[in-house]
Protein backbone atom coordinates (compact mmCIF):
# COMPACT_ATOMS: atom_id res chain seq x y z
CA UNK A 1 0.00 0.00 0.00
CA UNK A 2 1.22 3.41 -1.39
CA UNK A 3 0.33 6.24 1.44
CA UNK A 4 0.23 9.52 0.12
CA UNK A 5 -0.69 13.35 1.83
CA UNK A 6 -2.82 15.51 0.53
CA UNK A 7 -3.49 19.07 1.45
CA UNK A 8 -6.32 21.57 1.38
CA UNK A 9 -10.04 22.46 2.18
CA UNK A 10 -12.99 20.06 2.33
CA UNK A 11 -15.34 21.14 -0.32
CA UNK A 12 -18.86 19.08 -1.25
CA UNK A 13 -18.68 17.18 2.35
CA UNK A 14 -21.38 14.53 2.18
CA UNK A 15 -21.47 11.96 5.35
CA UNK A 16 -23.37 8.95 6.16
CA UNK A 17 -23.31 6.71 9.93
CA UNK A 18 -23.24 3.50 8.63
CA UNK A 19 -22.55 -0.06 10.16
CA UNK A 20 -19.85 -2.05 8.47
CA UNK A 21 -17.85 -4.96 9.27
CA UNK A 22 -13.74 -3.71 9.75
CA UNK A 23 -12.74 -6.52 12.34
CA UNK A 24 -14.62 -9.22 13.55
CA UNK A 25 -15.99 -12.52 12.95
CA UNK A 26 -17.74 -15.28 14.43
CA UNK A 27 -15.28 -17.03 15.51
CA UNK A 28 -13.44 -14.31 17.34
CA UNK A 29 -16.48 -13.50 19.67
CA UNK A 30 -15.87 -16.92 22.41
CA UNK A 31 -12.33 -14.81 22.70
CA UNK A 32 -13.64 -11.19 22.97
CA UNK A 33 -16.15 -11.82 25.53
CA UNK A 34 -13.64 -13.83 27.79
CA UNK A 35 -11.51 -10.25 26.98
CA UNK A 36 -14.19 -8.20 27.72
CA UNK A 37 -15.15 -10.15 31.45
CA UNK A 38 -11.05 -9.70 32.14
CA UNK A 39 -11.37 -5.63 31.23
CA UNK A 40 -14.17 -5.37 33.40
CA UNK A 41 -12.86 -7.48 36.54
CA UNK A 42 -9.59 -4.72 36.67
CA UNK A 43 -11.62 -1.80 36.06
CA UNK A 44 -11.30 -1.19 32.19
CA UNK A 45 -14.72 -0.16 32.09
CA UNK A 46 -14.34 1.92 28.26
CA UNK A 47 -12.44 -1.18 26.96
CA UNK A 48 -14.77 -3.64 28.54
CA UNK A 49 -17.75 -1.83 26.72
CA UNK A 50 -15.88 -1.41 23.25
CA UNK A 51 -14.94 -5.18 23.41
CA UNK A 52 -18.09 -6.57 24.99
CA UNK A 53 -20.09 -4.88 21.67
CA UNK A 54 -18.31 -6.15 19.09
CA UNK A 55 -18.95 -10.03 20.66
CA UNK A 56 -22.54 -9.02 20.25
CA UNK A 57 -22.24 -8.07 16.21
CA UNK A 58 -19.84 -8.44 13.81
CA UNK A 59 -20.64 -4.94 12.44
CA UNK A 60 -20.01 -1.75 14.10
CA UNK A 61 -21.12 1.66 13.53
CA UNK A 62 -18.57 4.37 11.70
CA UNK A 63 -18.52 7.66 9.43
CA UNK A 64 -18.62 6.81 5.58
CA UNK A 65 -17.48 10.19 4.25
CA UNK A 66 -17.31 11.65 0.51
CA UNK A 67 -15.44 14.87 -0.41
CA UNK A 68 -13.59 16.88 -2.30
CA UNK A 69 -9.51 18.06 -1.66
CA UNK A 70 -7.49 19.84 -3.57
CA UNK A 71 -9.86 18.58 -6.60
CA UNK A 72 -9.42 15.14 -5.88
CA UNK A 73 -12.18 12.95 -5.29
CA UNK A 74 -11.38 11.00 -1.32
CA UNK A 75 -13.62 8.52 0.49
CA UNK A 76 -13.16 6.40 3.42
CA UNK A 77 -14.23 5.23 6.65
CA UNK A 78 -13.78 6.66 10.54
CA UNK A 79 -15.00 6.12 13.79
CA UNK A 80 -16.54 9.66 13.91
CA UNK A 81 -15.98 13.03 11.41
CA UNK A 82 -15.73 16.00 13.46
CA UNK A 83 -14.74 17.55 9.98
CA UNK A 84 -17.32 20.43 8.48
CA UNK A 85 -17.42 21.90 4.90
CA UNK A 86 -13.98 24.80 4.08
CA UNK A 87 -11.58 22.73 6.95
CA UNK A 88 -8.25 22.97 6.32
CA UNK A 89 -6.90 19.53 6.54
CA UNK A 90 -4.53 17.16 5.45
CA UNK A 91 -5.24 13.46 4.90
CA UNK A 92 -3.19 10.14 4.21
CA UNK A 93 -4.25 8.21 1.15
CA UNK A 94 -4.22 5.71 -0.99
CA UNK A 95 -4.60 5.89 -5.04
CA UNK A 96 -7.46 3.78 -5.95
CA UNK A 97 -8.69 3.81 -9.41
CA UNK A 98 -10.53 7.51 -10.37
CA UNK A 99 -10.44 8.21 -6.59
CA UNK A 100 -8.42 8.03 -3.05
CA UNK A 101 -9.33 6.08 -0.07
CA UNK A 102 -8.49 7.82 2.93
CA UNK A 103 -7.31 6.27 6.08
CA UNK A 104 -6.42 9.34 8.56
CA UNK A 105 -7.81 12.90 8.06
CA UNK A 106 -6.27 15.61 10.79
CA UNK A 107 -6.95 19.22 11.42
CA UNK A 108 -3.86 21.04 12.08
CA UNK A 109 -5.58 24.29 13.78
CA UNK A 110 -6.69 22.16 16.90
CA UNK A 111 -4.51 18.97 16.36
CA UNK A 112 -7.58 16.60 15.63
CA UNK A 113 -7.58 13.41 14.08
CA UNK A 114 -9.77 11.34 12.84
CA UNK A 115 -8.92 7.39 11.26
CA UNK A 116 -9.90 4.08 10.06
CA UNK A 117 -11.60 2.15 12.27
CA UNK A 118 -9.61 0.69 15.03
CA UNK A 119 -6.45 2.66 14.32
CA UNK A 120 -4.82 4.47 17.07
CA UNK A 121 -1.61 2.98 17.75
CA UNK A 122 1.71 2.55 16.18
CA UNK A 123 3.51 -1.00 17.30
CA UNK A 124 5.80 -0.34 19.80
CA UNK A 125 2.92 1.42 21.43
CA UNK A 126 0.52 -1.21 20.92
CA UNK A 127 2.74 -3.93 22.31
CA UNK A 128 3.62 -1.95 25.31
CA UNK A 129 0.00 -0.91 26.24
CA UNK A 130 -1.18 -4.78 25.80
CA UNK A 131 1.61 -6.09 27.54
CA UNK A 132 0.53 -3.10 30.48
CA UNK A 133 -3.02 -4.63 30.79
CA UNK A 134 -1.82 -8.11 30.80
CA UNK A 135 0.53 -7.67 33.54
CA UNK A 136 -2.14 -5.60 35.71
CA UNK A 137 -5.21 -7.37 35.09
CA UNK A 138 -3.61 -10.88 36.02
CA UNK A 139 -2.17 -8.92 38.92
CA UNK A 140 -5.10 -7.06 40.42
CA UNK A 141 -6.95 -10.58 39.95
CA UNK A 142 -4.30 -12.70 41.78
CA UNK A 143 -4.07 -9.82 44.34
CA UNK A 144 -8.03 -9.74 45.00
CA UNK A 145 -7.72 -14.25 45.24
CA UNK A 146 -4.68 -13.49 47.87
CA UNK A 147 -6.85 -11.62 50.36
CA UNK A 148 -10.13 -13.59 49.79
CA UNK A 149 -7.94 -16.99 50.47
CA UNK A 150 -5.52 -14.89 53.30
CA UNK A 151 -9.19 -14.09 55.52
CA UNK A 152 -9.89 -17.81 54.62
CA UNK A 153 -7.34 -19.34 56.20
CA UNK A 154 -6.04 -16.97 58.75
CA UNK A 155 -8.40 -18.41 61.37
CA UNK A 156 -6.92 -21.78 61.04
CA UNK A 157 -3.78 -20.81 61.49
CA UNK A 158 -0.66 -19.50 59.81
CA UNK A 159 0.44 -22.80 58.51
CA UNK A 160 -3.18 -23.28 56.37
CA UNK A 161 -2.27 -20.12 54.74
CA UNK A 162 1.54 -21.03 54.16
CA UNK A 163 0.27 -24.22 52.90
CA UNK A 164 -2.39 -22.38 50.33
CA UNK A 165 0.25 -20.43 49.12
CA UNK A 166 2.94 -22.64 48.66
CA UNK A 167 0.19 -25.89 46.98
CA UNK A 168 -2.19 -23.53 45.40
CA UNK A 169 -1.26 -19.63 45.04
CA UNK A 170 1.81 -20.57 43.09
CA UNK A 171 0.72 -22.55 40.73
CA UNK A 172 -2.71 -20.58 39.98
CA UNK A 173 -0.50 -17.77 39.90
CA UNK A 174 1.74 -19.53 36.92
CA UNK A 175 -1.25 -20.67 35.31
CA UNK A 176 -3.63 -17.22 34.81
CA UNK A 177 -0.23 -15.66 33.58
CA UNK A 178 0.19 -18.51 31.14
CA UNK A 179 -3.09 -18.56 29.82
CA UNK A 180 -4.09 -14.22 29.66
CA UNK A 181 -0.91 -14.12 28.28
CA UNK A 182 -1.25 -16.61 25.59
CA UNK A 183 -4.55 -14.48 25.03
CA UNK A 184 -3.27 -11.41 25.16
CA UNK A 185 -0.63 -12.52 22.28
CA UNK A 186 -3.94 -13.63 20.49
CA UNK A 187 -5.33 -10.30 20.48
CA UNK A 188 -2.25 -8.26 19.60
CA UNK A 189 -2.21 -10.26 16.43
CA UNK A 190 -5.72 -9.92 15.86
CA UNK A 191 -4.67 -6.03 15.94
CA UNK A 192 -1.68 -6.10 13.45
CA UNK A 193 -3.58 -4.95 10.59
CA UNK A 194 -4.67 -2.51 11.90
CA UNK A 195 -1.20 -1.17 13.67
CA UNK A 196 0.54 -1.16 10.46
CA UNK A 197 -1.74 1.06 8.55
CA UNK A 198 -1.90 3.16 11.66
CA UNK A 199 1.92 3.72 10.93
CA UNK A 200 1.69 3.84 7.29
CA UNK A 201 -0.59 6.91 7.94
CA UNK A 202 1.58 8.20 10.87
CA UNK A 203 4.33 7.88 8.37
CA UNK A 204 2.73 9.57 5.22
CA UNK A 205 1.30 12.64 8.02
CA UNK A 206 5.63 13.23 8.49
CA UNK A 207 5.40 12.30 11.81
CA UNK A 208 8.48 11.15 13.74
CA UNK A 209 8.65 7.58 15.20
CA UNK A 210 5.32 6.15 13.81
CA UNK A 211 6.03 3.22 16.00
CA UNK A 212 5.40 4.74 19.41
CA UNK A 213 2.94 6.84 18.63
CA UNK A 214 -0.33 6.31 21.02
CA UNK A 215 -3.11 8.36 20.09
CA UNK A 216 -5.24 6.97 22.88
CA UNK A 217 -2.28 8.07 24.97
CA UNK A 218 -2.51 11.64 23.46
CA UNK A 219 -6.06 11.96 23.76
CA UNK A 220 -6.21 11.35 27.16
CA UNK A 221 -3.62 14.08 28.14
CA UNK A 222 -6.16 16.99 26.74
CA UNK A 223 -9.71 15.69 26.68
CA UNK A 224 -12.53 17.52 28.64
CA UNK A 225 -15.60 16.40 29.49
CA UNK A 226 -17.12 18.23 26.35
CA UNK A 227 -14.68 16.43 24.05
CA UNK A 228 -14.52 12.70 24.89
CA UNK A 229 -11.96 11.58 22.40
CA UNK A 230 -11.50 7.92 21.97
CA UNK A 231 -13.78 7.40 25.09
CA UNK A 232 -16.57 7.87 23.08
CA UNK A 233 -14.63 5.62 20.25
CA UNK A 234 -14.76 9.04 18.21
CA UNK A 235 -11.68 10.71 16.91
CA UNK A 236 -8.38 11.52 18.85
CA UNK A 237 -5.79 14.65 19.23
CA UNK A 238 -2.34 14.84 19.01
Amino acid sequence: MSIHLLRGKISNLRKKRESASFFFTDSDKTTMGVIAVAAAAIGAGSQAIAVASATTSVEEEADYLEFELDGCDIRGWVWRSPFGEGDEVEAAVEKQGGHFIAYAITRPSDRTIALYPHCSRGKLAHVKNAAKWWFLGVSILLLVGLIMMFLFAIPHGKEVFLGFLKNIFLWCSLVLYAFFGLMTISMVKKWMPFVRLSEKCFAGLGWENPSNIDLVASTKKVRTDSDPGELGMMYFRY
